[in-house]
C-alpha cells in the first residue's frame, strides 16, 4: 500500500473555458488579447509539509486516458501533446517563473513523468497541466509522489 499522505492521484479535465494551450499562448509571445489563453489551464495547489529551508523530491506524472483521447490524437498529434508547468504559488504564471522551464516537454505519449527539488515555501506551488495547443478537451490524471508529507488540491 501507498502511504496517502505522500502520494496523491487527482482527476482533471480540460474544458471549453480551461483548455488554454502552452505557454506559448501568453502575453509574451501573442499580440491579440484573445488568444492569451495559457493561464486558463487547470491548476493543482501543492503545498509540502516540511521545515523551512527543506528540499524535498517531488515526482509529478500527467496521463490521459488513451480511449477518450483517441479520435483527437489522431486529427491533431502535436496540438493534443501533454506536458505541465511547476511555480511558485505567490506569483502569476511566467515563462520566467516555471520552475520546471529545464525540463518542460511535451510529448504525444498519453502519460509524462518529471522529478523535481522543491524547497518549503510558505504558498506552497501550483502545478498547471497543459496541452500544446488550446481547445484540446478531455480528462486527465495528476500523481504526486514525494517522500514528505504533501497536499494537493485542485483549485476551481
Amino acid at each position: 500500500m501507498l502511504d496517502e499522505s505522500k502520494n496523491a492521484v487527482r482527476t482533471g479535465k480540460w474544458t471549453e473555458k480551461s483548455a488554454g494551450g502552452c505557454h506559448m499562448f501568453s502575453k509574451a509571445y501573442e499580440q491579440k488579447v484573445d488568444k492569451f489563453t495559457w493561464t486558463s489551464n487547470p491548476r493543482f495547489h501543492l503545498k509540502l509539509l516540511i521545515d523551512p529551508n527543506q528540499q524535498a523530491r517531488v515526482k509529478i506524472t500527467l496521463q490521459r486516458p488513451q480511449k477518450a483521447w483517441k479520435k483527437q490524437i489522431g486529427m491533431n498529434l502535436v496540438g493534443c501533446m501533454i506536458g505541465f508547468y511547476v511555480y511558485s504559488a505567490n506569483q502569476e504564471p511566467t515563462k520566467e517563473g516555471i520552475l520546471n522551464r529545464e525540463g518542460t516537454k511535451f510529448v504525444p505519449w498519453n502519460e509524462i513523468s518529471e522529478e523535481l527539488y522543491l524547497e518549503s515555501q510558505p504558498d506552497g506551488y501550483y502545478i498547471m497541466p497543459s496541452t500544446y495547443e488550446p481547445g484540446k478537451q478531455g480528462p486527465f490524471i495528476l500523481s504526486i509522489s514525494t517522500d514528505v508529507d504533501f497536499q494537493l488540491n485542485a483549485l476551481e
